[in-house]
This record gives C-alpha cells, sequence and structure tokens, in this order.
C-alpha cells in the first residue's frame, strides 16, 4: 500500500513539474497572437500590450494552479508557486518585448533645409520644399527634383538648383509626405497613388502647363508613375541609379545585383526591430504595425539601415557606405507601406512604352541596383537615353558631381550630351 502511494506521489510530482514547465511554454505561446490580434482590431499599442500580457498571466496561472496542486495539498505554497511562475514567464515575455518594441529607438538626424517653404495640398499632404527662383523673369516650366526612399530626402550636393536658376529655371526640392519636415500620415495611406497626387497638386500650385522632373532611385519609380499618370504634364525627366519602373518584373530580389543582395541582407539582419515591424506589416497590414511602432522609435532604425549601404555594392573590389546626400528627417513608414503597395500597383509599362517625354537615364559603374533594371526605362521609353557613369555607385550626383551637372544642363537645355548613349543590352564594364 505504501509502495503503491509513494508510486502515485511520484507520477503526480512529475507530471505537476511537467504541467508547471507546459505553463510557462502555454502563456508565452498564447501571448503573441492575442496582442497580434488585438492590435489588428484596435490599432492601440497599450490595449494590444496590455491584453497580451493579461492572457499570459491567465493561462500561464490557471495552468500552474492546476500542476501546483499536484505538487503540494496546502493552498498557501499552491499560490506562491502559482505566482512566482507567473512571474517569472510575465519576466521572459517583457524583456523581448522591451528590446524589440518598447526601448527608444535610435537617434536621428534632424530634417534640414536652409529655408524651408511649405505647400498645403490638397490631397491633405503638407509638403516641405526649398527652391531656387531663376535669375531674371525666369522660364515657365519648373524643375522638380525627386528624391529617393521612399522617406529619404536628399540634399542637392550638385548644386543641380544653383546651375539651372541661372539657366532660367525655377527649382524645387521638396520632401515627400511621410518623410523630413512633411506631414506624417498613418501607414496605410502611404501610397504609390498618392506620391503621384501629391506631384501632381504640386504642379497645380505651381500653376505651371508642365515639369521638368529629376529623380534619384525610388525618385526615378516615383517619376515614371507620374509619367504614365500624366504623360502630357512633362516636358523633360531625368532618372539617376532609378528603382525598378515596376517592382513585381524582377522576382524578389532580382533587382539588385549580388553585391547589393549580400549588402542589404547584412544591413537588415543587425535590426531585429526592422524586421519584426515589416513581418508584423504583412501579417496584419501597415496601420496596425505603425501602432506597435510608432514613426519615433523606428524612424532611426531606417536610418540605421539607410546608413549601413554599401552604395558601390555592384562592384566587389570597392565599397563606400558614405551617402552626404540626405537631408535627414528619413521615414520607415513611408518607405516600408509604399515599397510594399509598390507590389500591388498596375503594371504602368504599356502606357509608358506610349509616351515620348525626353528622358535622360543615368547608371553609375558600381550601382547595387541591377543594370537591367536602369536598361528598362531605355528600352521601353521610345524618347529615353541611357548614359553609364563610370566611377560611380548609387549617388551619381556625390560620386561624380561635375559629370552630373553638366549632363543635367545639357538635357535639360536640349544641348548635346557630354557622353555618348549607350545602345547595347550588356552592361559596358
Amino acid at each position: 500500500m505504501d509502495a503503491g502511494r509513494r508510486k502515485e506521489g511520484l507520477v503526480h510530482r512529475t507530471v505537476g513539474c511537467v504541467l508547471l514547465l507546459l505553463s510557462m511554454v502555454f502563456g508565452l505561446v498564447s501571448a503573441a497572437p492575442v496582442l497580434i490580434a488585438m492590435l489588428a482590431v484596435t490599432q492601440s499599442r497599450a490595449v494590444s500590450i496590455a491584453s497580451g500580457v493579461l492572457v499570459l498571466a491567465g493561462v500561464t496561472g490557471l495552468v500552474a494552479l492546476r500542476s501546483a496542486r499536484l505538487l503540494v495539498r496546502r493552498r498557501e505554497p499552491q499560490r506562491v508557486i502559482v505566482a512566482a511562475v507567473t512571474c517569472v514567464t510575465t519576466v521572459l515575455f517583457a524583456v523581448p518585448l522591451w528590446w524589440l518594441v518598447l526601448q527608444p529607438g535610435p537617434e536621428t538626424t534632424p530634417p534640414s533645409i536652409a529655408q524651408p517653404e511649405f505647400w498645403d495640398l490638397p490631397t491633405g499632404s503638407r509638403i516641405a520644399y526649398e527652391a531656387v527662383y531663376a535669375d531674371g523673369g525666369g522660364l515657365p516650366t519648373p524643375v522638380i527634383l525627386v528624391h529617393g526612399g521612399p522617406g529619404s530626402p536628399g540634399r542637392d550636393t550638385a548644386e543641380i538648383g544653383p546651375m539651372l536658376a541661372t539657366a532660367g529655371f525655377d527649382v524645387y526640392n521638396y520632401h515627400q509626405v511621410g518623410a523630413g519636415l512633411s506631414s506624417r500620415l498613418d501607414a496605410d495611406d502611404y501610397t504609390v497613388s498618392r506620391h503621384v497626387a501629391d506631384l501632381e497638386a504640386i504642379r497645380i500650385e505651381l500653376k505651371a502647363d508642365h515639369l521638368i522632373l529629376i529623380g534619384a532611385s525610388w525618385g526615378g519609380q516615383l517619376i515614371a508613375e507620374y509619367m504614365a499618370a500624366y504623360p502630357e504634364r512633362v516636358e523633360r525627366a531625368v532618372v539617376s541609379s532609378p528603382g525598378s519602373i515596376w517592382a513585381p518584373a524582377f522576382d524578389e530580389d532580382a533587382h539588385l545585383t549580388t553585391g547589393g543582395r549580400r549588402d542589404q541582407q547584412d544591413a537588415v539582419g543587425d535590426l531585429p526591430r526592422f524586421q519584426t515591424a515589416h513581418i508584423l506589416m504583412n501579417i496584419i497590414g501597415a496601420g496596425p504595425a505603425q501602432a506597435l511602432f510608432p514613426d519615433s522609435q523606428v524612424d532611426g532604425v531606417f536610418e540605421a539601415m539607410v546608413g549601413e549601404l554599401d552604395m558601390w555594392a555592384g562592384c566587389g573590389d570597392v565599397s563606400s557606405v558614405t551617402n552626404r546626400t540626405s537631408a535627414g528627417g528619413l521615414g520607415f513608414w513611408v518607405n516600408a507601406a509604399t515599397t510594399r503597395d509598390a507590389r500591388d500597383v498596375p503594371d504602368p509599362r504599356p502606357q509608358l512604352a506610349e509616351v515620348a517625354v525626353p528622358l535622360l537615364v543615368l547608371r553609375g559603374e558600381c550601382d547595387y541596383l541591377a543594370w537591367e533594371v536602369a536598361r528598362e526605362y531605355r528600352d521601353l521609353l521610345p524618347n529615353a537615353i541611357l548614359i553609364p557613369v563610370d566611377a560611380a555607385g548609387h549617388v551619381i550626383q556625390q560620386d561624380q558631381p561635375e559629370l552630373y551637372r553638366d549632363l543635367i544642363r545639357a538635357f535639360v537645355l536640349d544641348q548635346p550630351l557630354p557622353g555618348a548613349s549607350y545602345i547595347g543590352r550588356a552592361a559596358p564594364w
């Protein structure tokens, strides 16, 4: 009889210990999906975190109580066991929650505009810009500088504004919505069409019949979308190191060079909060994810990632991570949400194939974007010319400022270019 009771007691204690460990596992496993589900429903950071913690405590406590009853007979020790296990489990949940979500984000570089002016557009965007106005009366077509990113305002380090102002153009360098000194939106409102609508609203604000557009990186992609929507409003355009005309045309990372893929994976791999925010956005949407990761906590993460990118990753034996053209004020959510939306927009290439706008395409020798990305602009648009730029990475205006200025000045003024257009399919290097 005693042996039977001892055996039964041993079984109870063994099951109790296993349940005690399982109570922690069940609590942790149940907290995360509840937090995410509540975030999707309420878009409230406080409510979702509180719900996750409450469910964790409840599930852990109930299972731990069952295990405590198998371990000890008296209620007081049972309560101690339940409280201790619940506290330990809550700490195990709180540590990664603090590390990934709640701790302050990295410092950000404040946005920089020497003399900011603002447009309050009918789209709802408040857009910051700086202008260099033409000497004398000026020409009727303004020049708009379209920065990259999305969400990475740029400084005119090549001084395109002053140069073209002396030729009679008003030049505007604006911060796209979601970055710099421009207004921020709910992440769900950052779309390619919103950026196109803002650019058209800027044209109307300037009372201009046509625009001359000069863009780099994502700015080239935005210019392509704008030309597809408003071809009659573009007089000329320049795209430097342009992003994909239509993102789905390139599977996964095919729009990057081999070095670019490796470099971006390394840069993102060191930033778990960057990865977590993107994963969550793909699960429940940009708006709810933004509620958990507000701009103030992830803008610095995005800036840190951009700061680690090798702007010369297309060449294996050259490395340059410096990007002096940044104007600060980078925006994580405008980048994440717009980039995701770009994979869902209709293909603009059928419209662009009919657009006769003169287009200058510049591609640096060591750009981290694949050669085929820039070449497609030349191949698709009937009046496009492609000029390769030696000894330059992704930021041509930084690496070859004099040539960059000369090319743009000649093209905008419809003068002979200081360089031959390239008609080959393979890269010239």
